[in-house]
């Protein structure tokens, strides 16, 4: 997104997901009304088996935001350029691709009014 020639698609975009920070989603769900509220985060990392597996994973959900920032005529050499860094960067010397995953566990008890 912030090289050229794209980055100039990129400079009115807002990340689409809500990904806040284990912290914050513990302040959220006791605004919320929740209580005995545990947050933790876990890693979840994860090995594609191939580089195939790799390419779906970018193209759902990875791209799905970003693409329609792009003129149509440049989509698909923006997509390349996507898959060849992250293959690149997740490649392993089995053909599998590893990626680092963070993922955030909530639970909590609803208080009754109306959860």
């Amino acid at each position: 997104m912030t090289l050229a020639p794209y980055a100039g698609y990129f400079s009115d975009f807002q990340w689409p997901w809500y990904m806040p920070a284990v912290n914050d989603y513990l302040a959220l769900a006791e605004s919320g009304g929740f209580r005995s509220v545990n947050v933790w985060g876990e890693k979840a990392d994860r090995y594609f088996p191939d580089i195939d597996t790799m390419i779906r994973w970018i193209d759902q959900p990875n791209l799905v935001p970003l693409l329609p920032f792009i003129p149509e005529a440049k989509r698909s050499g923006f997509r390349d350029l996507v898959i060849q860094g992250m293959i690149e960067e997740t490649l392993q010397p089995d053909g599998s691709c590893f990626e680092t995953f963070r993922r955030i566990n909530l639970y909590g008890v609803a208080s009754g009014n109306g959860f």
